[in-house]
């Protein structure tokens, strides 16, 4: 599961930097497409952050 949730970070922040580049550089897309790509890029550090420090490793959770 935290396998997952990092890679999906990565992809996230992947198409929001990639997103920002080419509204940026080459569409002209407006603000409304580089706020859409910001948000994008939050939410993929927002997920490793998560991963990295939010889950715990398997082995030390107990369950009941």
């Amino acid at each position: 599961m935290k396998q997952v949730i990092k890679m999906s970070g990565f992809i996230l922040i992947s198409i929001g930097t990639l997103g920002l580049l080419v509204s940026e550089f080459i569409f002209k897309w407006g603000s409304v497409a580089t706020i859409v790509f910001a948000a994008v890029n939050v939410a993929g550090f927002a997920a490793l952050a998560f991963a990295h420090w939010g889950m715990k490793p398997a082995e030390l959770v107990k369950i009941d």
